[in-house]
């Protein structure tokens, strides 16, 4: 350890430094004034003051530095880069964006394409909805017929295919108020009764609609899974009978078709 601190004794080391480490300092002077060891370590003495570093040499080194740095960087061959010349942007037709961001519109119902009708859908609904019961056969059924237009809409009865599947009375109606939901999207074209007849299960659904249009339309075939659980028949309107069944599933009497109404729900 002596011979690693030499260096440092003959150099850098002072007294105010060993005053941190004196036992160091001690441990130090007791082997370096040993006869053997002193023949070659020499006469030593702790300097006063730290020596200060040889700013001229460092700053001689650093500004030589530079100087080789600027003559490699004045030999160093200069590459002349060739600026790329900006392609002009396509121009694009105003019009041709225009036509673009325009939402596209949506097509047209089937059923508005049709030709007109005397008969006006609201207008029924409206007569149905506003009728007191008391008057409810003078006013709403006789006016049903006079403004109803066979050439522009239809009437059809529909019968549940599995009516042995209805033993519960809420489970039944739920079935008919689920039919009614997914019809929505043709209630501007369209007007039912659905009806649940039966004292006791299995209760019967059955009911009567009024489309637009001479048939069935398409997209309720489409759309509405429901169609296909009912036998449909379209009405003769010819026929006093089938007219009367009409009438009866409007008026929502306590008994027809020789069975008893249990519940009834419009689609308007």
């Amino acid at each position: 350890m002596a011979c690693n601190m030499l260096m440092g004794i003959r150099t850098t080391f002072t007294k105010e430094f060993f005053m941190e480490f004196p036992h160091l300092e001690r441990y130090f002077w007791t082997i370096a004034n040993q006869p053997n060891v002193k023949k070659h370590f020499g006469e030593l003495t702790l300097s006063e003051k730290a020596p200060s570093p040889p700013k001229k040499q460092a700053n001689a080194t650093k500004e030589k530095k530079v100087k080789t740095e600027k003559v490699k960087e004045a030999q160093k061959p200069k590459v002349v880069e060739k600026t790329k010349e900006l392609e002009p942007e396509p121009k694009v037709d105003s019009q041709i964006e225009d036509e673009e961001e325009k939402p596209k519109p949506k097509p047209k119902n089937p059923l508005d394409l049709l030709p007109p009708s005397p008969m006006i859908m609201d207008d029924w609904k409206r007569l149905y909805s506003n009728t007191k019961a008391k008057d409810f056969w003078e006013v709403a059924i006789e006016g049903f017929w006079k403004m109803y237009d066979p050439e522009g809409y239809s009437l059809w009865f529909c019968d549940y295919k599995y009516n042995d599947e209805n033993t519960v009375p809420f489970v039944t109606m739920n079935k008919v108020i689920g039919f009614l939901q997914r019809m929505d999207f043709i209630r501007k074209h369209g007007f039912a009764k659905m009806c649940i007849f039966g004292e006791s299960a299995p209760f019967k659904i059955k009911g009567v609609w009024l489309f637009r249009g001479k048939e069935i339309p398409q997209m309720v075939l489409d759309e509405c899974y429901d169609v296909e659980l009912y036998e449909w028949t379209k009405v003769d309107v010819n026929d006093p009978l089938q007219k009367e069944r009409v009438n009866a599933y409007f008026e929502e009497p306590d008994e027809f078709d020789g069975q008893k109404l249990l519940e009834a729900k419009c689609f308007k």
